[in-house]
């Protein structure tokens, strides 16, 4: 089995990596720091947020062993999230989806700043049943639709390795 510290990070986020100012990231959703790690790695200011205790022991763990400035805190998302509005040059979120949390996220992106996100498409359910709740993906184009103020710089939906939606955007 792959030890948490060695799973790699997003394609999505290594190729456009060059796009994103360095400064204050926020990781919605980091479970065990994979993205987190790689932007702390490469100089940003992380904060991963995750409901799991034992993933945000092993990011503080990690990230203390490693030097990074990353540091993980145990949050409800679905109860308790509160970004600070406008903080970040960078929000990330990898397949996570709450859509009452979205004006939140689009909130705590920065002027400037931009938001990277990827999680299932619903033809992900269709096909293969998973994940198990429709809820869980993004309908065809919906997640596009979520940012109408943002500028988008990427786009993709569609099949790699597994259905999904992939975006990465610019709050002017």
């Amino acid at each position: 089995m792959e030890s948490h510290s060695s799973q790699a990070p997003s394609e999505l986020l290594v190729n456009h990596i060059a796009r994103f100012r360095k400064g204050k990231a926020l990781d919605v959703a980091t479970g065990y720091g994979r993205n987190a790690l790689y932007l702390a790695g490469r100089g940003f200011q992380v904060e991963g947020v995750d409901r799991d205790e034992a993933a945000v022991a092993f990011c503080n763990a990690e990230a203390a062993r490693r030097g990074l400035s990353f540091t993980a805190a145990r949050v409800d998302l679905e109860k308790e999230p509160s970004f600070s509005e406008g903080a970040y040059d960078l929000v990330t979120c990898f397949y996570y989806l709450d859509r009452n949390l979205m004006p939140q996220i689009r909130k705590a992106v920065g002027p400037g700043g931009m938001i990277v996100y990827e999680t299932f498409l619903i033809d992900q359910h269709r096909q293969f049943g998973k994940p198990s709740r429709p809820e869980f993906c993004w309908e065809h184009n919906e997640l596009l639709q979520q940012f109408p103020d943002f500028r988008i710089l990427f786009y993709f939906e569609g099949f790699k390795d597994r259905w999904i939606a992939q975006l990465i955007a610019e709050r002017t």
